[in-house]
């Protein structure tokens, strides 16, 4: 079936989601503004009017009555005091965030529930939790098949103490929990898998997710590159396949044309179905499945010698693929600027926090940078919603109309999105570039106008 034929079905398939969100979302749009959101660093108190000597120990008031006797009050109690005035109360009842995270099996991203933790704990650590409550992490793990991401949404949607939930699930499992918290009420923050996570009501995503990364591609590709003309490569897997007509369709509204789809298997040689591909194309687009496979695809164009631009999607910049140096001079986009080398004192923080608070699983890499973003999110959301007495409805009103443009490593969000794209809460990935296994960011995020997408439904 030719990519315009089996579009055609795609648009009318997803013209039908339209038409259900549309219709279920009705009731959505009454939603009371909330107040304006705490900042995650109320807390710091702005102790840095104080002597320059004691910068690297934050809030430090209480010791400076005595600024003749301060080369003798060295002893690091000085901090660790004014980190502990800065702690959550762990008398107090804990304050929950949910996380489905799809550690099991084969389709696994560990580094969500550990970069998570990470920042849980520097919350309750630095930041004390949620107005002194400490924050509790609620992890559900979830495999490759979809019925156990359906135990967890319902695990979440009877927890009574749960109001936001972080959804690490991919493709069609975050699809049938997302749809499971959406239509229960509750506070959803998930990845962006599919277009209809885009057009169900109550379901908000920080990730520009597929119809993101199957935009920014060619924008990026255009504008960046100059490429016209470009070669598809894709998993021979059916969770990708449908996307085929959706990528030919966005690539041809930015100016560019595919001329070509090779379907690569999970050999690990793929020399063959590689040297069969256009070598005059502008281009090479992969878009894949796992490490494996991206490194494979790797090996196979470095040995053919193909001298274009080349783009891979992010489930090829994994921490250890980037590291390898298999994937030196690709470009592919990111949700955050976390995992990169050049952002500066912002990405240093986020690294000291990581390094502070993180175990051996936590990675920069993959979506350390996605997961980070949520966990800042949930909190905000929890604090707007009220605290330890918010309720599911002040949680999910607090996200419909959430905004800030000071998460760490990240671009300006805010919801919802728009046009029918309700879902699209961050329009900006960051696209990145590989340079000797490590991830550089020198174009920044680059925007996309989600309403240009509205000819897909139609």
């Amino acid at each position: 079936m030719s990519p315009k034929s089996s579009w055609r079905v795609l648009a009318a398939v997803l013209l039908s989601f339209a038409l259900i969100a549309a219709a279920c979302g009705d009731d959505e749009e009454d939603a009371p503004a909330v107040a304006e959101p705490a900042p995650a660093e109320e807390p710091a108190e702005e102790p840095m009017d104080e002597p320059a000597e004691e910068s690297m120990e934050e809030p430090a008031e209480e010791s400076m009555e005595e600024p003749a006797e301060e080369p003798m009050e060295e002893p690091a109690e000085e901090p660790m005091e004014e980190t502990d005035s800065m702690m959550a109360d762990e008398s107090m009842d804990p304050v929950k965030i949910g996380l489905i995270a799809q550690v099991e099996e084969l389709m696994a991203f560990p580094e969500v529930p550990a970069v998570a933790q990470a920042y849980v704990d520097y919350f309750n650590t630095e930041l004390d939790g949620v107005d002194g409550h400490p924050i509790e992490l609620v992890v559900c793990g979830a495999g490759d098949a979809v019925e156990s991401h359906i135990a967890c949404a319902n695990e979440f949607v009877n927890a009574d103490d749960i109001h936001v939930v972080i959804n690490g699930g991919f493709l069609s499992n975050s699809i049938a929990s997302g749809t499971i918290l959406a239509e229960a009420g509750k506070a959803n923050l998930g990845l962006g898998n599919d277009f209809i996570d885009y057009l169900t009501p109550n379901l908000y995503n920080f990730d520009p997710g597929l119809p993101g990364l199957a935009q920014v591609f060619f924008v990026f590709a255009k504008a960046q590159r100059d490429v016209s003309t470009m070669s598809l490569f894709l998993a021979d897997d059916p969770a990708i396949a449908p996307f085929e007509p959706a990528l030919y369709a966005i690539a041809e509204s930015n100016g560019i044309t595919i001329n070509e789809t090779i379907a690569l298997g999970f050999e690990p040689d793929l020399t063959g179905p590689i040297s069969a591909a256009d070598d005059s194309n502008d281009g090479w687009l992969f878009v894949l499945a796992d490490g494996a496979q991206c490194t494979a695809s790797a090996n196979g164009a470095a040995t053919v010698g193909y001298e274009g631009h080349l783009f891979a999607n992010d489930l090829c910049l994994s921490q250890d693929v980037v590291e390898s140096g298999a994937v030196d001079g690709w470009s592919g986009p990111i949700v955050s600027s976390a995992p990169t080398i050049d952002g500066g004192a912002e990405i240093d923080e986020i690294n000291r926090v990581l390094d502070t608070y993180g175990g051996s699983g936590v990675q920069t890499a993959g979506l350390a940078g996605w997961a980070l973003a949520q966990v800042y999110i949930a909190r905000d959301l929890l604090i707007d919603g009220g605290g330890a007495d918010a309720t599911t409805d002040s949680v999910l009103t607090a996200l419909s109309t959430y905004s800030r443009d000071n998460i760490p490593g990240y671009p300006s969000v805010s919801c919802p999105g728009p046009s029918v794209w309700a879902g699209a809460c961050n329009t900006s990935p960051l696209m990145v570039t590989i340079v000797d296994g490590q991830m550089t960011a020198p174009d920044g995020f680059t925007f996309l106008d989600f309403s240009q997408l509205d000819f897909l439904l139609g």
